[in-house]
């Protein structure tokens, strides 16, 4: 890795500005998609769904490429395409597509809350899977809708690239109900890291087959719950006063666990 990219910074990207960076990112991200083999596509096209006839849903290309780099075969701590291929990308004398292809890798796929447009372009946007945090979203599109609709939320994947993050993939809008459900799955999750890294494989599928994402994000919960209670685990009577206090739009006491409180 040359010194060059070893002292470039912030203000050294934000100096080269955002159009630059951004072709030099897609071009980037291309070479790593080419170095893609088949059996990479073809375990996309099953995490997806995807059959030989389908092709024509807009943004397909992107998050079947997006899935073929970033997913780990359903083992937690499998190796991704993207971590194999991305220190092997023929950029090493070009300190920018260097650094892209060293960020890549560490990218992340979330639900991101559109506060307001940034002075300096793109948006400001709270992580809602990471406890809000506050991070600078460099994409002029989310700067119109920030400045014209109020509560927009989003779903992608997006890296930071040291000034500002940038999306790719596919970037999709979420309603109330769609953050809520899979922000309640996340919570449950053992291993939110694990489980952000692999958030692509409910999103994707869903947005490409019209299913319902909360049913989808949900569908483990209710499965746990339901085992719970088979298992007599939790307190018919209570969960039924539960369920009728919320229908009636009334605060809901929490149902008890059998077997004492832990």
């Amino acid at each position: 890795m040359s010194s060059k990219l070893e002292t470039m910074d912030a203000n050294e990207i934000s100096a080269i500005g955002y159009p630059a960076v951004r072709k030099a990112f897609n071009e980037t991200l291309q070479l790593c998609a080419e170095k893609l083999s088949n059996a990479d596509w073809a375990l996309a096209q099953d995490i997806l769904g995807l059959t030989a006839h389908d092709g024509g849903a807009p943004g397909l290309m992107e998050m079947l490429a997006d899935t073929a780099l970033f997913s780990r075969k359903g083992k937690p701590g499998t190796r991704r395409a993207i971590d194999r291929i991305a220190p092997k990308v023929a950029v090493k004398r070009d300190p920018l597509r260097s650094l892209i292809a060293m960020r890549l890798p560490t990218a992340v796929f979330s639900i991101l809350a559109i506060d307001e447009p940034h002075e300096q372009g793109g948006v400001l946007a709270r992580d809602l899977l990471d406890d809000g945090r506050i991070i600078h979203v460099m994409d002029s599109a989310l700067a119109v809708q920030a400045a014209q609709w109020d509560d927009v939320v989003i779903a992608g994947r997006f890296v930071d690239l040291g000034p500002w993050h940038v999306g790719f993939g596919i970037v999709l809008p979420l309603r109330k109900s769609e953050t809520m459900a899979v922000s309640l799955a996340m919570s449950n999750a053992e291993d939110i890291g694990a489980s952000r890294d692999s958030l692509h494989e409910l999103f994707y599928p869903a947005h490409l087959h019209g299913d319902d994402l909360v049913m989808a994000a949900l569908e483990p919960l209710i499965a746990a719950f339901a085992a719970a209670i088979d298992a007599d685990m939790i307190d018919i009577d209570d969960l039924t006063a539960s369920i009728g206090s919320l229908l009636s739009g009334k605060a809901p006491p929490r149902p008890k666990r059998k077997g004492g409180s832990r």
